[in-house]
């Protein structure tokens, strides 16, 4: 998935800039995206009869595993937090925007999925004015309505989306706007907040609420589901650890274009799998989407550096 990285990564000063740190940054870029893609694609395996809470629970209770050896090596109180409240915040954006992006898998080709979710940046430049204060230069705000056109593209009736009345793709883009809010959450904590205790309270408070939620919803895994849903929490902890661990290694601005690779994995995960053929429609708007996203990104590198 699309990440937005608090400014105290980015702008780290202990971030070594040789040449092999990055190329190191960039090999858990990779890692971290196709991992997501894996664990999308168990998602959708698991079929639309699985409650989504039960997944949710499932990925954020047994991704806290490869989080324990950050956590063992952390110094001392690195959980404690003055700012309970910005976490809570955070945590109901992403647990949102994860059900419903969780729920829509199921119910719509993989690429598109992956692709809906790239959305992510247009929304952070919408909301940005408003809830932080940004001022949205022409440049950013131009990129924006491109790739909103985009988006109509890629749902165009010709395609799978609004043409079908396929409500998935529009809860899909909601979760993309949760996770524009939970983006938001993740900067205003970046001043004070290391990216451990932000991740590892968000994995937690989440498996713990989807558990609760369970008891409204369950189903009793076969031997198959219960190795999807295992999977799925073990290469989605470890896929968040790899991407943490990139941007420790290398600048955002190297990293975050490496995020892309999802949409070429999702696509071909969803063609070797299922047999999914992207509508041209659809992969015309995604790039579109693609593009502006890195365009937007790249005004904010600049625009911070100023």
């Amino acid at each position: 998935m699309p990440v937005s990285v608090p400014k105290r990564i980015v702008a780290h000063p202990s971030i070594d800039l040789t040449r092999a740190a990055v190329m190191q940054g960039v090999l858990f870029a990779l890692a971290a995206g196709f991992g997501f893609s894996l664990s999308f694609a168990m998602i959708k395996e698991l079929g639309s009869d699985m409650p989504t809470q039960q997944v949710v629970f499932f990925r954020m209770a047994i991704g806290l595993i490869p989080l324990a050896p950050l956590l063992m090596r952390a110094p001392k109180g690195v959980l404690k937090t003055d700012r309970p409240f910005r976490h809570v915040g955070r945590i109901a954006a992403g647990l949102i925007s994860m059900s419903m992006i969780y729920w829509a898998i199921t119910r719509m080709p993989l690429a598109d999925a992956a692709a809906t979710q790239f959305t992510m940046p247009l929304f952070l430049t919408v909301l940005s004015a408003p809830l932080l204060g940004e001022l949205v230069g022409w440049r950013r705000a131009t990129a924006t309505l491109v790739g909103f056109g985009g988006v109509i593209i890629m749902l165009s009736p010709s395609g799978a989306g609004f043409g079908s009345l396929n409500i998935a793709y529009l809860v899909a883009l909601g979760a993309a706007f949760f996770y524009a809010l939970a983006a938001i959450a993740m900067r205003q904590l970046g001043s004070t907040e290391p990216a451990l205790r932000t991740t590892v309270y968000f994995t937690a408070v989440s498996a713990i609420v989807a558990g609760f939620a369970c008891f409204f919803g369950w189903k009793t895994p076969t031997p198959q589901e219960w190795m999807l849903l295992i999977g799925t929490g073990l290469i989605g902890g470890a896929a968040q650890y790899c991407l943490v661990a990139a941007y420790t290694k290398a600048p955002a601005t190297i990293i975050a274009p490496f995020d892309y690779m999802q949409l070429i994995w999702t696509a071909a995960l969803g063609f070797f799998i299922w047999q999914e053929m992207p509508a041209i429609n659809a992969f015309i708007g995604a790039v579109i989407v693609a593009a502006a996203g890195l365009y937007i990104f790249r005004r904010e590198a600049i625009r911070r550096r100023t």
